[in-house]
This record gives structure tokens, C-alpha cells and sequence, in this order.
């Protein structure tokens, strides 16, 4: 389950543009849940850092098709094609 909801919300993150200003807060919203977050690249990894509404920290990091990070201070690991197969794509 907390893999399910985690892919849930890191689908559209992890679909963010390497291009974005690390300045620029982005935000969506996911079955009642608002996600706050910006991006910044550090070399060939992009840092994803934000909060969901309910105050629950995220940091992601994106290297090719690998993200790995913290959602709620719980370590997390997966690929791209994990977001893609758990949301039925």
C-alpha cells in the first residue's frame, strides 16, 4: 500500500522537466492530497524536495531510471517503470 500511494504521487514527480528552477514551486494534487515541491539539478540528478499538504516531507532523487530518496523520513527505491506498472500504465 504505502509503495502504491508513494508511485501514485512520484509518477507526476518523477515526470518533471530537468529544466526547472530549483525557485520555482510546483505543485498537484492526487485523490485529495496536495503535493508542494521544486526540483533542482546537481549534476546528472534531479532533486525533487517538497511536502504534501499534510505537512509529510519528500526528497527524491532522479538519476536515469532509478529514484531513490525519503517520503515521511522512510527510505525509498524504485524505478521509473515500477511508477508506470503500479499505475497501470
Amino acid at each position: 500500500m504505502f509503495k502504491t500511494i508513494l508511485a501514485a504521487g512520484a509518477a507526476t514527480l518523477v515526470a518533471v522537466p530537468a529544466v526547472a528552477q530549483a525557485n520555482d514551486a510546483r505543485e498537484f494534487s492526487h485523490e485529495g492530497v496536495n503535493y508542494t515541491y521544486t526540483t533542482a539539478q546537481k549534476g546528472d540528478v534531479t532533486v525533487i524536495d517538497g511536502r504534501t499538504s499534510a505537512g509529510i516531507p519528500f526528497r527524491l532523487y532522479v538519476k536515469g531510471e532509478r529514484v531513490t530518496g525519503t517520503y515521511n523520513n522512510r527510505s525509498v527505491k524504485f524505478t521509473k517503470a515500477d511508477v508506470a506498472h503500479d499505475l497501470g500504465h
